[in-house]
């Protein structure tokens, strides 16, 4: 009976994702908000951060690469022109539509991709399929346990995943996302630092963590406001010194933005 119901309550769930995306494109309000606090997409900690995994996708000649949580197919894109053969799932139709005719437009071989409406919950792959599983921001708005354990069901022995999150517990960020309601899902629940040592349990994964966004991006958006085009500013890369130490002795680590999933399956 408590299997029943939990599946019917990760049922609705999916539906009420669903609608989020599909009916009210609660992506595109994310993106919007976003845009208005620009140096929120670039301060220090978080361009690290993104060039580690730019290294790891940058040679993808001929691997098999699962977009989890695709959207409109920006990063998919990126895959494929570093030679990836790209599968893409999504839950929103809309965005799957999007994705598909920007790589058919970018003049990729239709042999190189796929892109499917799906539950990441059930993942319709055969076992061991893919070399690497990327996505972002999308773990959280899930069941974590059962979509990993799916994830880990289609990676091949030594595949890895890379999942970029938010983190819960910076009080300043918790404000944010309370006033911003419109540019969130009603089951998105971004991870605290005892959801990030489960998640990255030493049975399943070799596990590698990193941060960004602890000082830097509150700090990122008042310099949004204040210095709107200097990104890169001194206020900024002094907090990023800072936050750097702070890493190094582990302090507030879920207190960070973002936290980035580097997860080899054993």
């Amino acid at each position: 009976m408590e299997n029943m119901r939990n599946k019917i309550n990760l049922q609705e769930r999916v539906k009420r994702e669903y609608q989020a995306h599909t009916g009210n494109d609660v992506l595109a309000e994310s993106y919007r908000l976003k845009d208005r606090f620009s140096h929120i997409w670039c301060y220090p900690s978080r361009n690290i951060l993104f060039s580690q995994i730019n290294n790891i996708v940058s040679e993808m000649d001929n691997k098999t690469v699962l977009d989890y949580g695709c959207g409109r197919g920006e990063s998919s894109l990126r895959y494929l022109t570093h030679g990836a053969i790209v599968q893409g799932i999504d839950i929103s139709p809309t965005y799957i539509s999007e994705a598909s005719r920007k790589a058919e437009e970018g003049g990729f071989s239709p042999k190189r991709f796929h892109f499917h409406v799906m539950d990441a919950h059930q993942l319709d792959f055969d076992n061991e399929t893919f070399d690497l599983v990327i996505g972002e921001g999308i773990l959280h708005h899930l069941d974590a346990e059962v979509a990993l354990r799916e994830i880990r069901r289609v990676l091949k022995p030594g595949g890895r995943v890379l999942m970029l999150e938010p983190l819960a517990d910076n009080p300043l960020l918790k404000l944010f996302r309370l006033i911003t309601p419109r540019a969130r899902t009603d089951d998105e629940a971004p991870f605290t630092g005892k959801d990030i040592a489960s998640m990255t349990r030493s049975d399943w994964w070799q596990s590698e963590t990193k941060y960004c966004g602890l000082i830097e991006a509150p700090l990122a958006m008042v310099t949004s406001v204040l210095i709107p085009n200097r990104p890169d500013n001194a206020l900024l890369r002094i907090a990023d010194g800072l936050e750097r130490w702070m890493h190094s002795q582990s302090l507030l680590l879920s207190w960070n933005q973002y936290c980035l999933l580097n997860l080899i399956k054993l």
